[in-house]
């Protein structure tokens, strides 16, 4: 199999692409009256008793600097998060909080990689991996995870892609962006994968309690003892707190201390508003994560009947909150379908090349918008494919 990679180690501003799924999302603001399918922002407010707890922080003055890792109230709390919810046993020594699960990511690769690196990527797959890999030094390899087989990854390819410089192999089950999620016994098959070859396993569960059909066995659980493991979660998405920007990691202490000293580089620490209140989100009832991956199992399931009446389905998806559509008989690149059916019916999507080469005849649609936007957004979406054909 071909392996695709960047063309220089020596990557510079200028060679950084922007995200295309931002490039579409930018101009659908530009459009008011949009019907935006095309972000994953959780259309739910913050639930009111973490933003309680957030204005509480302010008004007792809880706005200092905190350890860089985070405070250790919340990180005890997240000990007792990762055995009730991931079945991951961790410490506070063995968790840093970050600006999102992005920054926990993309802290975790700067611990790890040095220039000439390859990183193991899913295809399709989240394009800030990719993103983050010029500025350090390193080179993106894709790993098919073909629409045929629902999106799943294809053992025999990844391994053969395995080479000299190759150092972190990025697995993310559920999967943003076609909502697959992994059986236990693929995950295992990638864990022996990277153990073969030596190779460090990111493993980011930022959907990881957004599961709509059956469980997820998380990379941590399966092999408790392996120090090369690293788990990346977010508060974003399971409690609808994007713009309070935290994320976490858990991993050996060898890696968490190195991480540590990236964070402290290039943030300091995370807000400690956003801390507190992420306590409160641990702490406090869980109705609202029940309710809002309810209503992405809904919504999900209405989205899925009309695309596959109209033939555009591609795969049911099992978590996170995202759907891929079909629409190779509508004679467009992706990208150009995109922005046309954006200027010609007023609905915004995310297209598949933005996630790679697997889904250069899809787009995605994100499930975090509104029943009725989704309702009339899709409906669209069928006529204008069959329109086409």
């Amino acid at each position: 199999m071909a392996r695709t990679a960047l063309p220089s180690l020596a990557a510079g501003p200028a060679e950084m692409l922007h995200s295309g799924i931002r490039e579409i999302a930018n101009e659908a603001l530009r459009r008011p009256g949009t019907i935006r399918l095309d972000v994953g922002q959780p259309d739910f407010p913050t639930p009111q008793h973490i933003k309680d707890a957030g204005k509480r922080a302010i008004d007792e003055n809880k706005t200092f600097y905190t350890h860089t890792q985070g405070l250790l109230s919340l990180r005890e709390k997240l000990v007792d998060k990762l055995v009730r919810v991931n079945g991951i046993t961790s410490s506070p020594e063995r968790i840093a909080c970050a600006a999102g699960g992005v920054g926990a990511i993309a802290a975790m690769l700067a611990a790890v990689l040095e220039p000439g690196d390859e990183v193991l990527l899913p295809d399709p797959g989240w394009p800030n991996y990719r993103m983050m890999l010029p500025w350090l030094g390193a080179r993106p390899v894709y790993y098919p995870c073909p629409p045929a087989t629902g999106f799943q990854p294809d053992l025999d390819a990844l391994e053969r892609l395995v080479a000299t410089r190759t150092k972190v192999l990025v697995l993310n089950s559920p999967n943003n962006p076609t909502g697959a999620v992994y059986p236990e016994a693929t995950v295992g098959a990638i864990i022996e994968i990277a153990q073969r070859h030596n190779l460090w396993l990111l493993s980011d569960e930022c959907y990881d309690q957004t599961v709509l059909d059956g469980t997820w066995t998380s990379p941590g659980h399966i092999a408790p003892d392996d120090p090369r493991i690293a788990t990346a979660f977010t508060f974003s998405k399971t409690y609808a707190m994007t713009g309070w920007r935290l994320g976490y990691l858990t991993g050996s202490d060898g890696l968490i201390d190195t991480v540590t000293k990236v964070l402290e580089s290039n943030s300091s620490c995370v807000s400690t508003i956003t801390q507190v209140a992420a306590e409160a989100a641990l702490a406090g009832p869980q109705d609202c994560v029940t309710e809002m991956v309810n209503a992405y199992r809904r919504r999900r399931d209405v989205v899925a009947g009309i695309l596959e009446d109209a033939e555009l389905l591609i795969a049911r998806p099992s978590g996170a909150f995202y759907i891929m559509a079909d629409i190779s008989s509508a004679g467009l690149p992706a990208r150009e379908f995109a922005f046309t059916f954006l200027r010609e019916r007023g609905v915004s999507v995310a297209p598949g090349t933005a996630f790679g080469q697997e889904a250069g005849d899809a787009v995605r649609i994100s499930l975090a918008s509104s029943d009725a936007d989704l309702r009339e957004g899709v409906s669209r979406l069928a006529e204008f494919v069959h329109g086409r054909t």
